[in-house]
């Protein structure tokens, strides 16, 4: 006779470890946010490993990491939302100053196009749309000797919604190069923006910045000439 055995009911024990987000002691900072540069509240955020049983946090494992992160976008920045703030102020002051060398030297040289391009540029970043614009109205020859200067400038309009002024400046670059890919591009996206929109006008700047191997511009028509087809 075989001797009996006895089975035992077997355990399946599941350890592990996860990480869990949770809101930091610090209140949320307005600011501009780096990466979508929207106006808002960067919220304090600490990240720590917990140890898990049956997928069950129960105790953490790690010290607790500070970090920021956006409202809108969710990026998050090693950093606290008060030194953050800080930065971006020490920035703006700094680029504040950049734009006023800048200026200055186009009232010596109103014919710079380089410059002129770089102080809206500036303006842009900073979100000073209405101070990029009105650089461009003071220092109108360095504006028209320069395709670049009214390409920056169209997109400065189109960042405002301003449809048809971008549309006019960004025409006006295409007519001094063709072959200049940002502007076919951004003109593209103009016509397609407006109200209503130009759909044969988009697709057409949308393949001329394609043949120009701009980047994104493949994807633009496509989509141009999507809403083209639902449209009819």
């Amino acid at each position: 006779m075989k001797p009996n055995r006895r089975r035992h009911a077997g355990f399946i024990f599941l350890f592990g470890s996860r990480t869990i987000i949770s809101n930091g002691a610090s209140p949320p900072v307005r600011t501009v946010c780096p990466r979508c540069a929207r106006e808002v509240d960067m919220q304090s955020k600490i990240a720590r490993h917990w140890f898990t049983f049956f997928f069950i946090p129960i105790f953490p494992i790690s010290k607790g990491k500070p970090f920021t992160q956006c409202s809108q976008c969710n990026a998050q920045f090693t950093i606290a939302p008060q030194d953050l703030q800080k930065r971006i102020e020490s920035s703006d002051r700094q680029q504040n100053q950049q734009a006023i060398v800048l200026y200055n030297s186009l009232r010596s040289s109103p014919a710079n196009s380089i410059a002129l391009d770089q102080l809206m540029k500036m303006y842009a970043t900073m979100q000073a749309y209405d101070q990029a614009v009105a650089a461009a109205s003071d220092f109108p020859q360095a504006l028209h000797n320069s395709e670049q200067c009214m390409t920056t400038l169209g997109r400065v309009y189109l960042a405002q919604n301003k449809f048809a002024e971008a549309t006019q400046w960004l025409a006006a670059a295409v007519d001094r190069n063709p072959q200049l890919g940002e502007a076919q591009y951004y003109k593209a996206l103009a016509h397609l923006m407006a109200t209503p929109p130009d759909y044969p006008a988009a697709i057409t700047a949308a393949r001329a910045a394609r043949a120009a191997a701009y980047p994104q511009a493949e994807a633009l028509l496509r989509q141009a000439e999507a809403k083209a087809q639902a449209a009819r």
